[in-house]
């Protein structure tokens, strides 16, 4: 079983979505800065509920060494030289919950609707399903609901609602979604390349695919999707 900092990804990964250059990385202290400047361009309602707040230089700097300890994954989506997105798996840290992981995206405003956080929760289910996860978990309040209907797109479905369960800079509480998606409720969300597991397969000139075997054709191809 491998952990979430060990995949089988050639990175950087460079895909065009809707004549949009979208640069596919894994986050490192080369990200800091960058990271803070997306964190800090962000609306107050995205930054809410994150569970760490991105906008801080020590945080940043602890979830790196998060990254690199293989405690989680995290995929920074980079435009140019700024990042515009990012996706971030965590698996379950007691025994029973090991095959457990929690998905988390957040997109730049100007970048929502180019399908790049699909992208993302790609590149990091595909990873969480590398490290042996079986069970993938979303929580999100009821108002993000750019981010429910994606990821009720995917496939993944309501398990719970908690009432009151997150509470906001202003004292105010919210109700708090769970998504899910089992991977054994989904036998054929499968590469129709090389048969791995995924999320939703990516189209690329009518065949569907996993993000690896989409890097390789695209690379033959040598044009964007």
């Amino acid at each position: 079983m491998t952990t979430l900092a060990e995949n089988s990804h050639r990175f950087p990964l460079q895909v065009t979505l809707h004549n949009t250059a979208i640069v596919f990385r894994p986050l490192t202290s080369a990200c800091r800065g960058a990271m803070l400047d997306f964190a800090r361009d962000l609306p107050e309602q995205d930054l809410l509920f994150l569970d760490r707040d991105i906008a801080q230089p020590a945080v940043v700097d602890q979830w790196v060494r998060d990254v690199a300890d293989g405690r989680l994954a995290t995929i920074a989506a980079w435009r140019d030289n700024g990042i515009v997105g990012y996706a971030t798996t965590a698996r379950g840290n007691v025994r029973w919950s090991r095959h457990v992981a929690d998905l988390r995206v957040v997109v730049a405003e100007g970048y929502r609707g180019l399908g790049l956080g699909r992208w993302l929760l790609e590149l990091v289910f595909e990873m969480a399903l590398e490290a042996g996860a079986t069970k993938l978990v979303a929580r999100m309040t009821p108002d993000q609901t750019g981010a429910l209907s994606l990821f009720r797109h995917l496939g993944f479905e309501q398990e719970a609602v908690l009432r009151d369960h997150a509470l906001d800079a202003n004292g105010l509480t919210h109700d708090l979604i769970v998504l899910s998606f089992h991977t054994r409720q989904h036998p054929d969300n499968r590469c129709g390349s090389c048969g791995v597991a995924v999320l939703a397969p990516l189209l690329l000139e009518g065949d569907r695919l996993c993000s690896h075997c989409y890097e390789s054709r695209y690379e033959e191809l040598g044009s964007g999707d």
